[in-house]
């Protein structure tokens, strides 16, 4: 009878012990989450700017072949430039800064300061006077400007135009191409996780004067017929106060370099030739070889964002080729990605370029339309185009809360580029938004010429 006492007493215990256990694992988790939560190094969009340059700095393509004539040009020359510029996707609306339709062009390096003067002051300027923010209070300053790195550096000219502070932690990225702007987002991202309640402005530009080509290589002529004057600003915020106000909430951002291989790194060079003039060459391959870094891009962003179905399906792809069919020039199952983003700002480098896109991603006229509309109006604009891209979307009222936009965009070296973001809040109609002035005329129908 006592044993019997005994065994009831302890299994008692044992139960309410094991009762205790699970309550205590309970609270512990809770906590855990609320640490983690609280401490979780969130990085958010508050706002981003685009140069939107006067109507006395646009290039109809008639002006720039009028221009080219006057100048007593190549005639080869002429003819090259008038059919590219008709293939290539961009309008009459596109930019140069004033210094190019000089006769001659002014590519003094005072016409270049000049240049990334008038697009980043007004971009921060616009961006600063817009959310009343003092210049000391940002944290971290970004620039990015591939084809110039002055003495002192772009960076400084922006500390010492608008007065930031003394510990201000500054840097300039030059020689990074078109995907030089989620470069810098990433940049920005991996300072904001190791720094507490800052502040980051990221800067992102191309200068056309420094390097408008004068010679007659078919190759480096390319960049004159599709490179234009613009810009963006972008702020970004790691403070929990400021997700209230934030756009976006930046989920992934991943990195492809193809810089290992010959044919990848030398396909997009800055380099002289025979003449002595300076410019960057594209090369033929450029297409193949973005499609490469894409490939690989697409395989680590699939395993972030992807639905399990679509991850499963592509493996299976992979698998079936190896195995089954490895002499098929077929490649694996491309996932679909509109399963995970709602948009896409594909970097607008040029028509063949975003029609590449469109083929291999499988998307459709509507989600390629920011990227085309974007080429057709600012041309490629290079590290900021996909800002342009976005801006567009936001003119239109497309993006929703809970939306994910992912950001692509190509660059010398050869780099693929990503980045994710997911929209926080409801968004407004914004007059500082670079297509507020003519969003209503878009989207246009760019017409499609060929040759005869």
């Amino acid at each position: 009878m006592e044993c019997l006492m005994f065994d009831q007493c302890t299994l008692s215990e044992v139960s309410i012990s094991f009762t205790q256990f699970k309550f205590l694992a309970a609270i512990t988790l809770i906590l855990s989450v609320i640490y983690f939560s609280y401490n979780s190094k969130c990085v958010y969009l508050l706002d981003f700017i685009c140069f939107r340059a006067p109507d006395t700095h646009r290039v109809p393509i008639s002006s720039f072949i009028e221009h080219s004539e006057i100048m007593n040009e190549n005639r080869e020359r002429i003819e090259f430039q008038r059919k590219v510029m008709l293939k290539s996707g961009i309008g009459n609306e596109t930019c140069l800064p004033l210094q190019i339709h000089q006769l001659p062009a002014d590519q003094s390096s005072s016409s270049i300061l000049n240049e990334v003067e008038t697009v980043l002051f007004s971009v921060v300027q616009e961006l600063l006077t817009k959310h009343n923010i003092t210049p000391k209070s940002i944290d971290i300053l970004i620039t990015n400007c591939s084809l110039i790195c002055p003495t002192p550096s772009l960076a400084a000219m922006i500390i010492n135009k608008f007065g930031f502070r003394s510990n201000v932690m500054s840097f300039n990225l030059s020689g990074m191409g078109c995907s030089a702007g989620i470069l810098s987002i990433s940049l920005a991202r991996d300072l904001l996780k190791v720094h507490k309640n800052s502040v980051a402005l990221v800067l992102s530009m191309e200068a056309i004067c420094s390097n408008f080509y004068q010679g007659k290589v078919k190759s480096m002529l390319l960049a004159n017929c599709l490179f234009r004057m613009g810009g963006s600003a972008v702020l970004l915020s790691n403070r929990k106060c400021d997700k209230k106000i934030a756009k976006y909430e930046l989920q992934h951002v991943v990195r492809t370099h193809l810089g290992s291989k010959t044919g990848s790194y030398k396909c997009i060079i800055q380099e002289s030739d025979e003449e002595g003039y300076t410019g960057v060459s594209l090369s033929r391959t450029i297409l193949q070889v973005a499609g490469e870094g894409l490939k690989t891009n697409m395989a680590s962003l699939g395993s972030l964002v992807l639905p399990y179905s679509e991850q499963i399906g592509y493996g299976l792809s992979v698998a079936w080729k190896k195995i089954w069919a490895p002499s098929k020039k077929r490649g694996p199952r491309i996932p679909d990605f509109k399963k995970a983003f709602a948009h896409f700002c594909i970097h607008a480098g040029g028509k063949a370029v975003i029609d590449t896109i469109k083929e291999k991603l499988k998307l459709t006229d509507r989600d390629m339309e920011p990227s085309k509309m974007t080429l057709y109006r600012f041309g490629n604009t290079s590290s900021s185009s996909i800002w342009y891209s976005l801006c567009y979307l936001e003119a239109k009222g497309r993006v929703r809360k809970g939306d994910k936009v992912w950001q692509l965009a190509f660059g010398s070296g050869f780099k693929c580029n990503s980045a994710v973001w997911k929209c926080i809040s409801k968004l407004k109609p914004d007059d500082s938004n670079a297509w507020s002035d003519r969003i209503h005329r878009y989207p246009v129908q760019v017409p499609e010429v060929t040759d005869h």
